[in-house]
């Protein structure tokens, strides 16, 4: 089943589901998405973007780096969320008046990449490629000379970004190249 909204005049929305046939979707992904799985969530509009990019880095040699909180479980989830005011937020009360979005399964997206004959060089967490990048060090060389409050908010917003209890592990990175490239920089803590 797909899952619609349903909208009248007086706005109470609700989901609808309507009979999918998921043997088209696996044909335009390219392996049984299906398999094992309770949810099927992903995005129609990313995979086509991905097609287009994925010529791309097949015949120039090029990657693509995906930054976007996600998880890298084997069994999708349904995540769909609604972001109003950077805060969550009912679909359905919000409807129109909000961002509406998901947390990317990392998994999939390696298969996908696979099937689109891709490598994925690795996927870690937001924290991992930005320490094994050298933010810290880097905080460090911006910070030195500057008075407290500013030194401490530079230190604000590295916590932000690598905490494990904020964006750190919530954010996923995951690099995709030709087969034939091999690069790890960003990824040698995992």
């Amino acid at each position: 089943m797909e899952r619609f909204v349903e909208m009248n005049k007086d706005n109470n929305n609700k989901f609808t589901k309507i009979i999918c046939n998921i043997n088209k979707v696996e044909k335009e992904l390219g392996f049984k998405i299906s398999e094992n799985q309770k949810v099927i969530e992903y995005s129609p509009l990313a995979l086509k973007y991905l097609k287009n990019i994925s010529k791309k880095i097949y015949h120039k040699k090029g990657c693509l780096l995906i930054i976007d909180y996600g998880y890298l479980d084997n069994l999708m989830k349904d995540t769909m969320m609604s972001i109003r005011k950077h805060k969550y937020a009912n679909v359905l009360n919000t409807f129109g008046n909000s961002d509406i979005t998901y947390k990317l399964n990392f998994k999939i997206l390696e298969k996908i990449t696979k099937n689109l004959k891709l490598k994925c060089q690795a996927i870690t967490s937001q924290r991992n490629f930005l320490l094994s990048l050298g933010i810290q060090q880097r905080a460090e060389i911006l910070s030195k000379n500057l008075p407290f409050s500013k030194k401490a908010d530079i230190y604000y917003r590295l916590k932000r970004l690598i905490d494990k209890d904020q964006m750190g592990n919530l954010f996923k990175v995951m690099l995709i190249t030709n087969k034939n490239i091999d690069f790890k920089t960003g990824f040698e803590i995992d």
